[in-house]
């Protein structure tokens, strides 16, 4: 009766101690997870830039992952200023961010461009020794900074990810980078 007795209370602590410790990595688990989303990364930059949403439109926001950090890369215009934020998706906390004025001159200099994005694209396909059978583009757009316009392309090929700024009007490379994301 006492080996039964004694049985029945180890198991009974068993259970006790299996349950717990599921608990606790269920719990665990929850707090690894908890994530900033896309909505509540938007209210952060807009008070940063004391801004509120009817002021502002949104261009981007998407979710990105730059050397192992989950991010939203979050852009809108307020009047003739365009912001860009980089948030951590974990934390809240902005990465990075800039504005950049626009103005009149930009509207002048767009019927300008002499080469088009896919010659861009080649462009920087070209220096990368890179076919466009090769490479997953993620970006290829026209932007205006500085007093220059140029095509911004982005590109992952092999766990790299490759970023071109060439110039719209001479096709000249303005700046090259290469980075791993492994």
């Amino acid at each position: 009766m006492k080996k039964l007795a004694l049985v029945t209370i180890i198991i009974s602590i068993s259970m006790s101690l299996v349950g717990c410790n599921n608990s606790t990595t269920l719990n665990n688990g929850n707090e690894a997870n908890k994530q900033v989303t896309i909505e509540q990364a938007k209210e952060i930059v807009l008070n940063h830039a004391n801004l509120t949403s009817d002021q502002v439109s949104f261009i981007r926001a998407e979710s990105d992952s730059d050397d192992g950090v989950n991010k939203y890369d979050i852009e809108f215009y307020h009047e003739n200023k365009e912001y860009d934020y980089e948030v951590n998706a974990s934390n809240g906390e902005i990465i990075k961010y800039d504005y950049d004025e626009k103005n009149n001159q930009q509207d002048n200099i767009n019927n300008t461009t002499s080469i088009s994005v896919d010659q861009a694209k080649e462009i920087a396909l070209k220096h990368a020794n890179l076919s466009s059978n090769q490479v997953t583009f993620k970006k290829a757009e026209l932007d205006f900074d500085d007093g220059i316009e140029k095509y911004e392309i982005e590109f992952y090929y092999n766990n790299k990810e490759y970023n071109y700024d060439i110039n719209s009007n001479t096709g000249d490379i303005l700046k090259y980078e290469e980075d791993s994301i492994s």
